[in-house]
């Protein structure tokens, strides 16, 4: 069985859709795909475990939070 996991984060601009992608690409290179449309970016992964798919969304979700917070970005769906 395949499992595929897709999570989009969206930005207030594409420019910061951009720099969380190209902050993350290092980390996420041979694992994860990443495409931009507009602000929202777009991180999709396959495995054929289940366990590692969401280890594997578990980490870029982490690493995606770390990047958002350095540099002081909210994405459009979050309070404040």
């Amino acid at each position: 069985m395949r499992i595929s996991v897709t999570i989009e984060a969206e930005y207030e601009s594409e420019e910061e859709a951009r720099i969380v992608m190209k902050a993350l690409e290092p980390e996420n290179r041979s694992y994860v795909e990443s495409e931009i449309d507009g602000s929202t970016l777009r991180f999709t992964m396959e495995s054929d475990s289940i366990g590692t798919a969401l280890n594997t969304a578990d980490d870029l979700i982490f690493s995606e939070m770390i990047v958002e917070n350095m540099m002081g970005f909210k994405s459009k769906d979050s309070e404040n």
